[in-house]
């Protein structure tokens, strides 16, 4: 399947036992890191031997931002609530055209603007695991 250039990342939110749409991400990034834990100890026998590198996994996350043209009342005013709340964390949905959608708690941070229509700035950013369908996958 060839790359989809230039389009929208989909965000949807969970509202109830269902994922509805929320928006469509423009002026979007996305990053999923790995991070990795250095590891690396000397030989007890031989302290002052070569040492080589040695790396664990460490922190893994997913984070994304961008900026939302609402689509749905009943999605924006679950996206508040979760703002709103003592750990403001919500269950999302980010599909990524040609690449696949993740899913999983992510925290949420949200500014609303009007430019004409209701737009909205969010960051989310993983708050426990993320689940990976690939495109095209039945997962």
């Amino acid at each position: 399947m060839a790359k989809q250039k230039g389009r929208t990342f989909l965000l949807k939110i969970k509202n109830g036992a269902e994922f509805v749409p929320f928006g469509g991400m423009t002026s979007k990034s996305m990053s999923i890191n790995g991070e990795r834990i250095d590891a690396t100890t000397p030989d007890p026998a031989t302290p002052e031997g070569k040492m080589w590198r040695e790396t664990l996994d460490g922190t893994r996350s997913v984070s994304a931002s961008g900026d939302v043209t609402l689509v749905d009342d009943a999605a924006e005013k679950r996206a508040v609530a979760i703002a709103m709340a003592a750990d403001n964390v919500g269950e999302f949905q980010i599909l990524v055209p040609s690449i696949g959608t993740f899913t999983g708690l992510f925290s949420l941070d949200l500014e609303f603007g009007d430019d004409g229509k209701v737009t909205a700035s969010i960051s989310l950013e993983s708050s426990g695991e993320i689940v990976f369908a690939a495109a095209g996958s039945t997962a």
